[in-house]
């Protein structure tokens, strides 16, 4: 019986221990993050990737247990692992929901969250002084809960994924956003994201660990996830930290290795800083990535085995070469200097001036073997330190000495000595400057480059500006002014030699022809920066109309065309280049009509526009209700609205400014169209020259606002036109004329003019009454309107304030007009406005927007219940019944709230909420609000 017991329980054990087998053979499904990188991502390959996944395959090797990763969306991923369709979450934050639905393992890794703030917001905001602006959150995130135990008030605009978050901050719905920190995948983004959100501007929720989680049920692979990765070397997760985020894991930024003594690259100020050139442009990488920095300074050697032995992560900079290896990798090219010939006593005629001469240099220098060469009849001769080479010049041992020009020019400022010596600017060596870290922590390498991408070259140029006394010493600002190109793509420009540019005659001031038919206007000194650049020569052609132009540059009779905007259908036959100058749309009014700021201001009324402008598809698509009468250029539009036959005219707002500045248009005015203020030009080309685009876009980036501002000034300066002789001889007349009557007419002028100033003072008072206000109504119309709102987002951004924005309708008036007549109808409206009007701050402002439409706008209103109180007023005012020509008569009121900025942040948003919502509470059936 013993015997039988034994073998009992010795076949249980094998049993249970092939089952075990069975059950670890089996893999494990862990579900992760589609988009947090570095964390947890799917790669360009479509694989797992980042540092979570790293280290849980380091447990699948310590542990020989097989894993599976399923990549998901914030949402699905918690859901697919509440319901048991995945064993383990590889990690994510802890927060009091999800704590309550799963069981979390020892923290992994740890990482900051932040909340990411437009550079237009001001810096150091509170969290509750955000409560106004909704924050941009991916669904399923932890940073909803977060933010919610710091400020309760807080609004959330949720996207389904990271991807679709950043379209959103790219396309301007959020001025706030939540996420961690780190860098994106996609540099152009990331770049793009930087500058419209700095991370100076970002402020810290909360630093949170990545844990592992379980169902809580599952304890027992809870146990075995913890004794898993305790067994894994602490050094193993350092080494994957440092791999995908650059930084080891203990340490909060970077230790730069630095040596003193190289002004004005690198010196120790009066606060025992390092200061210079090289100081700042680490400076700006750290504002730009939001890594911190810190400095240890020592000898030039000594600096270097700092960051060999791991006591400082990077060298500032040094001039690393093939002939001098320090065995360091060189992660970037941080600089490069300049150094020349200098002379003392008096300069130098030539190179030939020198044969037989001594001439200095330090034994380091990169460029030794190229001076021997440059010089071959000369005698080298080594010195320690410029300081020796100079000083060996003063006492006659050599003649010249080779060195750092800004190093050299600012020593001898220094000294009071620079007019004794003299540069020799023929002979030139450039010596690379490089950023060097170990070469095992290609991680760190990688981050740094990142980091580096996101400074523009415009910003290094400003800080080199500052150091380098010598613009020819200067190599940033030099880039600005040149492109690099590669042979074959200077080959190509060989082989185009020049490209044909279709202009319009009359376009002032974008383009036209001047008196002696020459390409002129921005367009062609655009044109001449890119083509000059470029080494291509201009074949003007010019055309009349503007679809004549756009036909023949769709036809390739033309290569390229300027100010041409870039849409979809235009985009199935054109190429286009970056954009290259702001373009806002204008409108061209009677000078006695209402001013318009919007498109549907401009509802059931005739709008003209120039035949082939891409604006007349958009028009045309959108249900607008406008009529529009087709031009063959901007003066024929102009006409149209002079001479009655359209009530408006519209087209690009600098050309528009010029022509009713320069010509006979005193009775009209223009005003910016709000719809479509943030238009662009670009250049349209032929698809023929395709690969003449991305060189055309190298150029366009040369056009600093410098040179802008400098082109925009050229032509929009207005033009003195000499007098004919004639009209020379007629005002000659006149004055003689005016001078013979001045004395007789002086005492009958003064009476005059006191009167005409009463008289002028009652027409500007009616004129700006009939300007700003409601005839029937005496309420503000929507010019003034438009004025107060652009006024109140302003002050209210400012004061980090909300206001409240009610767009009220008024039914049940076409029944009385149809059945009393409109005398009756505008009398009960009259009544409407007055019964609203006691219903409102004297702060406040109650327009008329429409027939029967009306706007409220309710100043620094602190939350949305004061609105909708206010709303309520205004509902129960206007159920009462009004008399009208001994008639009760009743309105049914529908009110639509956005609040600011929550629901806009700017005029046209507010209104569309507005009116949106309005609509909503008119198809309820009236009497009531609706608000977000």
């Amino acid at each position: 019986m013993k015997y039988f017991t034994l073998v009992i329980v010795v076949c249980s054990l094998i049993f249970s221990s092939a089952s075990l087998w069975a059950n670890e053979a089996e893999p494990l499904i862990l579900v992760m993050g589609e988009d947090s990188y570095p964390y947890q991502f799917v790669d360009e390959q479509g694989e797992p990737s980042g540092v979570l996944v790293d280290m849980w395959r380091e447990w699948s090797k310590q542990t020989a247990r097989p894993v599976m990763f399923v990549s998901r969306h914030w949402t699905d991923a918690l859901a697919q692992l509440s319901v048991g369709d995945a064993d383990l979450h590889i990690g994510m934050a802890v927060t009091q929901s999800r704590r309550e639905r799963f069981a979390f393992a020892q923290p992994l890794s740890h990482v900051g969250t932040y909340l990411y703030l437009h550079r237009d917001l001001p810096q150091r905001l509170t969290f509750e002084a955000l409560a106004p602006y909704q924050i941009g959150i991916v669904s399923g995130s932890s940073h909803e809960a977060e933010l919610l135990k710091l400020s309760p008030k807080m609004r959330f605009k949720h996207y389904k994924n990271r991807h679709e978050l950043l379209e959103g901050v790219l396309q301007g719905e959020i001025k706030v956003f939540a996420g961690m920190q780190g860098y994106l995948r996609n540099k152009k983004i990331n770049k793009q994201v930087i500058s419209l959100f700095p991370l100076s501007n970002r402020i810290l929720i909360k630093q949170v660990s990545l844990r592992p989680a379980v169902n809580k049920s599952n304890v027992a692979l809870l146990r075995q996830v913890n004794a898993g990765f305790a067994a894994i070397d602490k050094g193993r997760f350092d080494e994957i930290e440092e791999h995908w985020i650059g930084i080891k894991r203990q340490k909060n930024g970077l230790t730069i290795a630095t040596t003193t003594n190289l002004e004005p690259f690198i010196s120790l100020g009066g606060d025992d800083m390092p200061h210079g050139l090289y100081v700042d442009i680490w400076s700006l990488w750290s504002e730009k990535t939001g890594i911190p920095i810190s400095f240890v300074t020592s000898e030039i050697n000594q600096s270097l085995d700092q960051v060999k032995s791991g006591k400082a992560d990077v060298h500032i900079g040094y001039p690393e070469s093939d002939k001098f290896k320090t065995g360091l990798l060189r992660s970037q090219l941080l600089y490069q200097v300049k150094s020349r010939l200098h002379s003392y006593g008096k300069p130098i005629d030539s190179l030939q001036s020198l044969q037989g001469t001594r001439v200095g240099a330090v034994p380091t220098a990169p460029y030794l073997a190229e001076l021997k060469l440059a010089l071959p009849d000369v005698e080298l001769k080594l010195y320690d330190s410029v300081t020796a080479m100079i000083q060996a010049a003063k006492e006659g041992h050599i003649t010249s000495f080779v060195a750092s020009s800004s190093w050299t020019h600012h020593y001898l400022v220094l000294q009071d000595a620079w007019s004794e010596f003299y540069p020799f600017p023929e002979l030139e060596f450039v010596t690379d400057i490089y950023v060097l870290t170990s070469p095992q922590n290609l991680g760190l390498s990688n981050r740094l480059k990142t980091g580096f991408e996101l400074i523009e070259t415009q910003e290094l140029a400003e800080i080199e500006r500052k150091w380098i006394l010598n613009h020819q010493d200067r190599i940033f600002e030099s880039r600005l002014e040149k492109m690099l190109l590669s042979s074959e793509q200077l080959d190509y420009l060989k082989e185009l030699k020049s490209i044909r540019v279709g202009y319009l005659k009359d376009w002032k001031p974008m383009e036209f022809s001047s008196e002696d038919g020459i390409f002129s206007g921005i367009n062609r000194d655009v044109v001449d920066v890119i083509t000059g650049q470029l080494g291509v020569n201009v074949e003007p052609v010019v055309f009349n109309e503007w679809q004549s132009l756009i036909d023949a540059l769709i036809e390739g009779e033309v290569d390229i065309a300027g100010s041409v905007a870039e849409d979809a259908d235009r985009k199935k036959t054109l190429l286009f280049s970056d954009p290259y100058w702001p373009s806002p749309w204008s409108l061209a009014t009677p000078i006695e009509r209402e001013a318009i700021f919007n498109v549907q201001q401009l509802a059931g009324q005739r709008l003209a526009i120039v035949e082939g402008y891409q604006l007349v598809n958009q028009l045309m698509g959108a249900d607008y209700g406008i009529e529009l009468v087709l031009v063959t250029d901007l003066n024929s539009g102009l006409n149209a609205v002079k001479e009655g036959k359209a009530d408006a005219f519209v087209d690009k707002a600098i050309n528009l400014a010029s022509t009713l500045k320069h010509g006979d248009y005193a009775q009209l005015k223009m005003s910016v169209l709000a719809d479509f203020s943030e238009q662009h030009s670009h250049f349209g080309v032929h698809p023929s020259l395709a690969k003449f685009i991305p060189l055309m876009n190298l150029a366009i980036k040369t056009l600093d606002q410098t040179k802008r501002q400098a082109i925009y000034q050229n032509w929009i300066q207005p033009v003195a036109i000499a007098p004919r002789e004639s009209d020379t001889v007629k005002w000659c007349l006149s004055i003689i004329l005016f001078l013979l009557l001045l004395v007789a007419s002086l005492f009958v002028f003064r009476l005059l003019l006191a009167k005409e100033r009463v008289k002028r003072s009652q027409l500007e008072s009616q004129l700006s009454k009939l300007t700003n206000y409601d005839p029937m109504t005496g309420l503000a119309n929507r010019c003034l309107l438009d004025d107060r709102l652009k006024q109140a987002v302003l002050l209210h951004s400012r004061e980090q304030a909300s206001f409240g924005v009610l767009f009220i309708d008024i039914g049940e008036l076409k029944p009385v007009n149809k059945e009393m007549g409109h005398n009756v109808g505008d009398k009960l409206l009259k009544l409407v406005a007055e019964e609203m009007s006691g219903c409102i701050r004297r702060s406040d402002t109650l327009a008329r927007f429409g027939s029967n439409e009306f706007v409220v706008i309710l100043n620094k209103t602190k939350d949305l219940d004061l609105v909708c109180q206010v709303a309520d007023t205004i509902i129960i005012n206007l159920a009462k019944s009004f008399d009208c020509e001994d008639t009760k008569l009743n309105v049914r009121v529908s009110i639509g709230i956005a609040m600011f900025p929550a629901d806009g942040d700017n005029v046209v948003e507010l209104l569309k909420s507005a009116d949106k919502l309005m609509y909503r509470a008119k198809q309820s059936g009236g009497n009531c609000y609706k608000s977000s």
